[in-house]
């Protein structure tokens, strides 16, 4: 398995808004760019981010999640910054959808991030709870981000 990391909107929200697991996001963001390793997703992963950070700013009635303007804005401009290669290397719609369909995942968006750290040979790190006990058996370069240790 090499160094770098594929990480999945779950994973990246949680590194630019305060949710559960918001400190071990920030660690593993942290602990890559400190040792240089290369942070791949696929390219929908900015779609899948932005929109997250626009459904918190709409959450006004569950204060929350709420954000306001000011931390949306800022959230944006932090994910824009982050050295996230988005990356769609031959095949990886194929390969997405032939996992998906063999092992019951409910979406082709997250079976793109899980095919993807296989073809790149490395960790996934989520924090989609339902597709890592989707497929944590036959995956198991898929790493949860409860798990990642904060020193």
């Amino acid at each position: 398995m090499n160094h770098a990391m594929v990480v999945d909107a779950s994973v990246t929200v949680r590194r630019l808004l305060l949710e559960e697991f918001t400190d071990q996001a920030r660690a593993l963001f942290d602990h890559n760019l400190r040792d240089r390793r290369p942070i791949f997703a696929p390219p929908h992963l900015s779609s899948e981010v932005t929109n997250a950070i626009f459904q918190r700013l709409r959450r006004r009635r569950e204060p929350r999640f709420h954000i306001t303007e000011a931390e949306a804005d800022l959230a944006l401009q932090t994910f824009l910054m982050l050295p996230i290669q988005l990356i769609s290397p031959a095949d990886l719609y194929q390969q997405a959808y032939s996992f998906a369909m063999t092992h019951d995942v409910s979406t082709i968006y997250d079976t793109l991030y899980v095919v993807l750290a296989r073809i790149l040979d490395t960790e996934l790190w989520t924090g989609d709870s339902r597709l890592y006990n989707t497929v944590r058996a036959v995956a198991p370069w898929v790493r949860f981000i409860g798990d990642f240790p904060l020193s």
